[in-house]
């Protein structure tokens, strides 16, 4: 995994230690919809690196893969691209203001199920992924990765 800007690795390596203690813990509880992330790919699309590795930690405790993280919507169709992705995570705004709705659109499209994690309002969500789950910033991992797990616990439409 890369990220972008590893000059404070530091913070990094900070972070991943308070998320080994949370998801070393009982935070995540293993059920039916955990265990429907196991062995499954799931994309992240997220820019803030802390928050990546966070959502990271919770879906690799859960033994789901993950693709990304991806801060941009072309980064995001490049993973696209490489694996067959599962499911999926997504922050509203990525860098330079960029917003994720093609992503969403591509991944509703597939039928791949996904849920919004942002600090963007869900009241500037579009019509179209007004009924998708949504996560406001902050939120808990644990939270948005049990979500995830009943997404894909629901039979296909």
């Amino acid at each position: 995994m890369r990220w972008p800007g590893t000059r404070n690795a530091h913070l990094l390596h900070d972070a991943a230690m308070i998320g080994l203690a949370r998801y070393g813990g009982s935070t995540l509880r293993r059920g039916p919809s955990l265990s429907s992330l196991e062995g499954r790919t799931v994309l992240v699309v997220e820019d803030d690196p802390a928050i990546c590795l966070d959502l990271r930690m919770a879906l690799v405790h859960v033994g789901a893969t993950i693709a990304g993280p991806a801060a941009s919507v072309s980064t995001a169709f490049a993973a696209m691209a490489d694996q067959a992705i599962n499911a999926a995570i997504l922050d509203i705004r990525l860098k330079n203001n960029e917003l994720v709705f093609p992503v969403a659109d591509a991944l509703a499209a597939l039928r791949i199920p996904f849920v919004f994690a942002s600090g963007r309002s869900a009241a500037l969500m579009p019509l179209r992924h007004s009924e998708r789950p949504f996560f406001d910033k902050p939120y808990q991992s644990a939270e948005v990765v049990e979500a995830l797990g009943r997404l894909l616990d629901q039979p296909a439409p």
